[in-house]
């Protein structure tokens, strides 16, 4: 009888650690690691968050130009954001692997089809509509952002990868189409993880 007791005793004492310990890591799964980030998940959708499957890459931030003599990259954390009790991820945050800094968001709203994204340093949100005409709808499962960086690493682990993406932001001012009647078209073009969702187009004099 006693043998039974201590059994019972020592499996209630199992489910309790159990228990002590999943809801532990619920906890930290409700967070990104970085107030801002936090903070901002919290007012854009004013309900509850947590925080799902996080990939981590080394990603093009800036490539060689006229003005910018080199190749930058950055190291990011891309994580899934649920949104209260939804079974899907519709949120994205981007943070810096090593120092936790909060830098890109993106939210994919699959019933208006509609795509917005947030950048932290430059303070700028940007909105795109009908994303579901967008290729990488149909190819990423509904813009899987998660889906989108996991083929990226893949490409580039195959050797195969040759074409230059930028991750997130403006390329800057780019030539395009030829030279009409002493006017050059130029466009600078917004990527939001690998998503082309954002044009500006300028009409500059053509260069000798």
């Amino acid at each position: 009888m006693k043998k039974l007791i201590f059994t019972q005793v020592l499996m209630l004492c199992c489910f309790s650690l159990l228990f002590l310990s999943c809801n532990k890591e619920d906890g930290n799964k409700s967070t990104t690691g970085n107030a801002k980030a936090d903070t901002f998940l919290k007012s854009f959708y004013h309900k509850n968050v947590r925080i799902g499957k996080a990939v981590e890459s080394r990603t093009l931030k800036s490539v060689a130009s006229a003005t910018a003599k080199s190749v930058e990259y950055e190291d990011i954390k891309l994580a899934e954001v649920f949104v209260g009790d939804e079974e899907r991820a519709r949120g994205y945050v981007v943070t810096d692997k090593n120092s936790e800094e909060f830098l890109y968001f993106a939210d994919v709203d699959r019933q208006d089809y509609k795509l917005t994204t947030f950048d932290a340093e430059r303070n700028e949100t940007l909105i795109k509509e009908n994303i579901n005409q967008l290729q990488e709808w149909a190819t990423s499962n509904k813009l899987d952002l998660v889906q989108l960086l996991e083929e990226y690493q893949a490409q580039v682990a195959s050797g195969n990868f040759v074409a230059v993406q930028k991750f997130w932001g403006w390329t800057g001012w780019r030539n395009v189409g030829g030279c009409d009647s002493g006017w050059q078209t130029q466009v600078n073009t917004h990527y939001s993880c690998f998503v082309k969702d954002a044009y500006e187009y300028n009409e500059v004099p053509c260069s000798n």
